[in-house]
């Protein structure tokens, strides 16, 4: 699901077309139009690769699964592979509503950081169901480690949260929360110390 959801999102960035009789735009000016685009894809491939990097971490650690495991886990799933038709809102609603802070560029905005805010709502509801009294996880789990993961998915789901109140004040500085959590926060939030061997 992972790698569908990053080879879909290359296929929204759209080539050059004729219409209407008329001649492809000149490259040069094409691409630069698609200069927020290629921001959101960007940012979008980190996203979904920081996601990515922590489900793996996580689930190394649990050794057994029951019904509410698969069904969290599904959930999480469709948030992520839903994410490329997200990063074509941003496409068609960012050149140009950012800047004039368009109702239709701050939902686009605002749904994006919704759905990746349920996706970490998720995760965390995956881990302290699977760590509750070590139910499905490793027992050679510390508690120090657990609570301390657990802290990283609190402050993710928050980083989310906050830049939808960001979103209805300006867009782009929505997707700059995003920026700084996912390069200015990665190694302390997804990079954490080795979990005990499970």
């Amino acid at each position: 699901m992972f790698a569908f959801s990053l080879t879909f999102l290359a296929v929204t960035l759209l080539l050059p077309q004729a219409t209407g009789g008329k001649a492809a735009p000149a490259l040069g000016a094409y691409l630069h139009s698609l200069e927020p685009s290629f921001v959101a894809y960007i940012l979008s491939f980190f996203v979904i690769t920081s996601w990515w990097s922590t489900h793996h971490r996580l689930f190394s650690c649990i050794v057994r699964y029951d019904g509410t495991l698969v069904r969290l886990n599904s959930f999480f799933l469709l948030m992520i592979s839903v994410t490329p038709f997200l990063v074509s809102l941003l496409f068609a609603y960012s050149a140009r509503g950012f800047e004039a802070g368009s109702e239709s560029a701050r939902f686009s905005v605002v749904l994006y950081a919704g759905i990746q805010a349920l996706g970490g709502a998720d995760l965390l509801a995956i881990w302290r169901h699977a760590t509750e009294g070590r139910r499905l996880a490793s027992p050679r789990l510390t508690d120090a480690w657990v609570r301390a993961t657990e802290r990283r998915q609190v402050v993710v789901l928050g980083v989310f949260l906050a830049s939808i109140g960001v979103a209805f004040v300006s867009p782009l500085a929505a997707e700059l929360v995003w920026i700084v959590a996912v390069f200015g926060l990665g190694r302390h939030l997804w990079k954490p110390k080795p979990a005990p061997a499970p």
